[in-house]
Parts: C-alpha cells; structure tokens; sequence
C-alpha cells in the first residue's frame, strides 16, 4: 500500500480495518521495518528496582530516541502516562496495544496549533509516542518533573522540525477543532480523534459529499454530535477531565489520529499526554 492507496481507503470508507496492523501499514509506505524496542519509563532519584517484563515502542523509520509509533502496554504497572506528537499530515495517528476491557485512558492535556488547507505538509513524517512515567503518585505534575523534562523536549524538537508548515498556513485548528482566531468550531476537520479499541482501527470524516461524516451542528464535540458511522470513539473536550475520561469496552488497541479526511495539505501538530489506568480485565457489568 502506498500513501495514495491509503487516502482512496480512508475517503471511500471513513475508517480503516484494524486487522491490519499500523506497523504494517506504516512499512508498506515508508519501505523501513518495524522494529520492538523497550519502553523504558524516566526513573527519578529512590525509584526502586522491579524486575519485569518491559513495556515495548513499535519503530518503523524514524524517531527520536524512546519514541516510537506504538505503544504496548506491559501492563504490570497500574499507571502509564504517555506523550504523544501527532502530525496533522499523517493519517495513521499512533496506537496503543494490549489494552483491556476496563482499562481506562484519560487525556490529560492537548495543546498546539495544526492547519488543514493550503499548505503542503509532510505525510510520510510519522506521529510519535512514549512512555514517560508509570508512577502513580506524581500524577499531577508529572510532566513538570525535571528527570522527564529531556524526554518531553526531545519530542517537541523532532515535532518541530519534521511537522512545521511549509506554505502559508489556512484553516488553523486547535487541539479541540476550534479557530483560535475566530472561534469557529470545525466540523469537517481539525483536532483529534480518540479511538478506544472497541472502534477496531482509526476513523475519520469525510469530503463534501460524506458531510454525515462531519460532527453534528453546531460543531460542539459532545458524544451526542458525533457522525453515526463512529464507534467507541470521543473528542477530547477543553477542560473536561470527565468526559476526557473513558473505560474500554474491549480488549485491544486505542489510536489517536488527526480529525480529517484529506491529509496532504495538512501541517502542524498536537502536543497529548495520555494517562493509561489498569482496569480488572472484566469491565462493568451489562445491565
């Protein structure tokens, strides 16, 4: 498959199969091989030892050092706090694997500025994501921890350097989907997408003739506007600790990818940190 492909499946169907997996794609397009390397989190100072299976990043092509495009949980800590860089131009997002029904995933903090017109981005420039910390009780100022700082800036420069506009930008989005300039909140395209693993692959909108693709009028991303060919999925909203918090209702992978049908004139980035709590494996009882 090569990036063209890739744009026809997502234009055609809103939404990708997740029985092929992103590594996978991913190395149909770029020609590099997927490689699983250890997810190893920041310790500070009187972090004990534990002996355990590691935590993995799946690496296909290029990425700063303790990065990659997937993550796969271990999950023998009950706690991982994850930064993530997605690249308005690539339409695979990251994910996250081995997930399971009653995990949690909380986004805890989305920022940056990405634009979805007139602008001629870089698609085969892949998102990024890390683990960064699995202690529970730094959980409020975990990114301000200053062992976690070099982690995070490393991030932010490859971001920079590889996701940066490239022509005049046009129809700047926030984080949330909304024209920081206007206050227009965009329903066709802009932010990003959270698709736990009950949505089986990443979804999106969809041109002028898929408008029931777009968020519902009058563009606010609450679950009861969502387009009706989503499934398991939410928008993060600003300030919303709550509803930015959700339960898996399956076992499987979750992928964070940009909000849009059409990437190759996209540019810019989000800054996410992502909070993973373990769940029982069980989930709530159906009614």
């Amino acid at each position: 498959m090569n990036i063209k492909e890739l744009q026809k499946k997502i234009e055609k169907n809103g939404r990708l199969a997740g029985s092929v997996s992103l590594s996978t794609i991913r190395s149909e397009i770029t020609g590099a091989s997927a490689v699983r390397k250890k997810a190893i989190p920041v310790k500070r100072m009187g972090d004990p030892v534990v002996d355990q299976a590691p935590s993995e990043l799946i690496v296909v092509g290029n990425a700063p050092e303790n990065y990659g495009q997937s993550f796969v949980w271990n999950r023998a800590d009950e706690h991982a706090y994850l930064a993530v860089y997605l690249n308005a131009a690539d339409p695979l997002g990251v994910s996250i694997a081995n997930l399971k029904r009653g995990d949690q995933l909380h986004i805890q903090y989305a920022t940056g500025l990405a634009s979805f017109s007139k602008n001629t981005g870089n698609p085969l420039a892949q998102s990024i994501i890390s683990l960064v910390a699995t202690a529970a009780e730094v959980a409020a100022t975990i990114y301000g921890v200053p062992e976690i700082a070099p982690l995070i800036e490393a991030g932010e420069s490859f971001a920079k350097e590889q996701f940066q506009a490239t022509g005049l930008a046009e129809k700047v989005r926030d984080a949330f989907g909304v024209d920081p300039g206007s206050g227009h909140k965009a329903r066709q395209e802009g932010g990003f997408i959270v698709n736990l693993p009950e949505a089986l692959g990443p979804q999106y909108s969809g041109n002028g003739d898929h408008e029931s693709r777009w968020i519902k009028k009058p563009g606010d991303r609450v679950d009861k506007n969502l387009p009706p060919h989503l499934r398991g999925a939410f928008f993060p909203l600003r300030e919303q600790s709550s509803s930015n918090t959700r339960m898996a209702m399956s076992h499987g992978e979750a992928y964070l990818n940009a909000w849009d049908w059409k990437f190759e004139d996209n540019a810019g980035y989000y800054k996410v940190f992502v909070h993973l709590i373990r769940g029982d494996g069980v989930g709530p009882i159906e009614p």
